[in-house]
C-alpha cells in the first residue's frame, strides 16, 4: 500500500501538519525523510524495518552510527536517500548541541560534560580527548589525544602535556568514552587520572576534571570525589 492509499488520519505527512513533528514515532519521521518507496513498499514500510533491523540497534542512534555506505545498503534506501537521511541525522545532534562551540569557557561541570558529549557520545571505539584552557577557563584547544583505552599504550602523557606547554594552557580537562554506554569509572581510570594529575603538577599544567562519556549520558570524575580539586 501506497502511504498516498493511507487514510489521511494516518499519514506522516498529514499527521505532522496536524500534531506537529513531536507526535510522530521514529517511524513517521524516517518515512517522511525518505519520502518515497520502492515497488511494492511504501516508505513507512521501508522506515520500520530499516528501525527493527537487528543489525541497527538502539534506533536512531543506531542509524546515525551508520556509515553512509552501510545505510546506502539497507533494503528500500540506496545512495540519495542515504544522503538524506545522514545529513538529517547530523542537523539533529547540531541542534541538541548547539550551546557548545568552539568559544565555550569551562564555567561547570554541565558544561564540560555537554561539550565532551557533543564530540563523543555517538563514538564506536574508546578514544581520549583534551580540552586546554586559559586561567579564564576559556578553550584553548580541544585535542583527540589518542584513540584507544585511557590506560593502554596509545594515551602518551608527554604528548597531552607537550600540547599544554605548547598552546600555554593552565589547565586541561580529559575524556574518554566507553562505547558500551557504562559510565562508571574503573579502578584503571581513577589510577590514570591520579597519575595525570601528580605529572600536571610538576609542569604547571592542572588536570581540572576527567570526564566519561556514555551514550547520550557522561559522568564527572571531580564531581564524585573521585580525584583531587584544583
Amino acid at each position: 500500500m501506497k502511504i498516498s492509499d493511507l487514510h489521511p488520519s494516518v499519514r506522516p505527512y498529514e499527521r505532522l501538519e496536524q500534531y506537529g513533528a513531536e507526535a510522530l514515532s521514529d517511524e513517521e519521521l524516517v518515512a517522511i525523510v525518505i519520502r518515497n518507496g520502492t515497488k511494492g513498499k511504501s516508505s513507512k514500510e521501508i522506515a520500520s524495518k530499516l528501525l527493527s533491523s537487528p543489525d541497527i540497534p538502539e534506533g536512531l542512534p543506531g542509524l546515525y552510527r551508520l556509515s553512509l555506505e552501510e545505510l546506502a545498503l539497507q533494503e528500500g534506501i540506496g545512495r540519495v536517500k542515504a544522503i538524506v537521511l545522514k545529513a538529517c541525522l547530523e542537523i539533529g545532534r547540531r541542534c541538541l548541541f548547539s550551546g557548545s562551540g568552539e568559544q565555550v569557557r569551562f564555567l561547570s561541570e554541565e558544561i564540560a560534560r555537554q561539550f565532551f558529549e557533543e564530540k563523543m557520545a555517538f563514538l564506536e571505539t574508546e578514544e581520549v580527548h583534551a580540552a586546554f584552557i586559559d586561567s579564564q577557563k576559556r578553550l584553548i584547544k580541544h585535542e583527540v589525544v589518542c584513540k584507544g583505552s585511557i590506560n593502554g599504550v596509545g594515551l602518551s602523557m608527554r604528548e597531552v602535556f607537550r600540547t599544554a606547554v605548547r598552546v600555554n594552557a593552565s589547565g586541561l580537562i580529559l575524556a574518554h568514552n566507553h562505547p558500551s554506554g557504562e559510565v562508571e569509572p574503573s579502578i584503571e581510570d581513577i589510577a590514570a587520572t591520579k597519575l595525570l594529575q601528580n605529572n600536571g603538577k610538576m609542569i604547571g599544567v592542572d588536570v581540572i576534571d576527567h570526564i566519561i562519556v556514555g551514550r547520550g549520558t557522561s559522568v564527572s570524575l571531580l564531581s564524585q570525589g573521585l580525584m583531587e580539586e584544583n
